[in-house]
């Protein structure tokens, strides 16, 4: 075989994989990337839509917690999380690929943020317990707060301005928000 036809099917075979992953890992970012223990970190993770939006990943938090996730039509991304370290040390957060609720994996090399985490936290902020408390100024509670859980949803008119100060949601609960719907709040 030639070596010009080798490459030539090397390309249409690369050309096959990338076409099998319609989008691929985007960034993850942490904020902060130091850290106390016990203090919230935010997590973004983003998927780069390439065709089409459908594609399963999983953020793990460098402890031995993982959150799986999707990218779809209702499921957009950037994934907001939160996370909260209980020891101090170096934690690698990471962003890859995996098949999730039928969705296949997306493509890509795994994407990578370290966090460094020391000593004891301040007291976080307690979640208000209030109804009226839980959403800003010119939005209001779309639902029931669930004081147990802490999931929520605050809804306003589509455009409204997001808050600037974002909730930090209860446990294993993730932050989201959607502008063009007008919604914000914490769900599992």
């Amino acid at each position: 075989m030639r070596m010009s036809t080798v490459c030539a099917a090397l390309a249409a075979v690369s050309c096959l994989a990338l076409s099998a992953h319609a989008q691929v890992l985007g960034a993850i970012t942490a904020t902060p990337t130091a850290a106390k223990v016990g203090e919230p970190v935010t997590v973004s993770a983003t998927i780069d839509v390439v065709s089409a939006n459908y594609c399963g990943f999983v953020v793990g938090f460098g402890d031995g917690a993982f959150k799986d996730a999707v990218s779809d039509v209702s499921n957009a991304t950037p994934l907001v999380l939160t996370h909260t370290y209980a020891k101090a040390g170096a934690y690698h957060v990471t962003l890859g690929g995996k098949n999730v609720q039928n969705h296949p994996n997306c493509g890509g090399p795994e994407r990578a943020v370290d966090i460094t985490v020391t000593g004891a936290a301040t007291p976080a902020k307690p979640m208000p317990l209030k109804p009226a408390d839980v959403c800003a100024k010119g939005w209001k509670l779309s639902g029931k707060l669930n004081a147990k859980t802490g999931t929520f949803t605050c809804a306003a008119k589509a455009g409204t301005a997001l808050p600037a100060e974002k909730p930090v949601c209860k446990g294993d609960l993730s932050y989201f928000e959607n502008a063009k719907k007008g919604q914000y709040g914490c769900k599992p």
